[in-house]
């Protein structure tokens, strides 16, 4: 007796990966980009480097705010540009911040937004499967 299977199901979904749209990956950035800055958001204001480590000290040993006119925490967004994304236009003393201070990702992503980007990216590319699959 033989193992049989049923690879319709396989040739489906290699169809279907044949067959998504380049458009997924704008998809994937317009759904990204908001969460990525409510993430820098969120990092920035709780005093917290965008990793998740406590902020460093100032020379005199107290929290430091980062803040003098608001300007660099109003910058802090992602903008969806078709396939990619990038910052808004950031104060010259923000790369200061970013370089220092980790306000943003500076390197490797942080993980907690690896995992968030990587959970919205399985969500497109899922639903676009099997959005093509139901069409076999």
């Amino acid at each position: 007796m033989a193992l049989q299977g049923n690879l319709r199901t396989l040739e489906a979904l290699k169809r279907a990966l044949r067959n998504m749209p380049i458009t997924a990956s704008a998809r994937i950035a317009a759904r990204a980009a908001p969460e990525m800055t409510t993430l820098a958001g969120d990092a920035y204001d709780s005093g917290r480097t965008a990793y998740g480590s406590p902020r460093p000290r100032g020379v005199d040993g107290r929290e430091l705010t980062l803040e003098r006119t608001g300007a660099s925490r109003e910058a802090m967004r992602f903008i969806p540009t078709g396939r990619d994304i990038r910052t808004g236009i950031l104060p010259r003393y923000t790369r200061f911040l970013i370089g220092k201070y980790d306000v943003l990702p500076n390197g490797p992503l942080p993980a907690l937004w690896r995992e968030r980007m990587t959970a919205i990216a399985a969500q497109v590319l899922l639903a676009d499967i099997h959005g093509a699959a139901r069409d076999f």
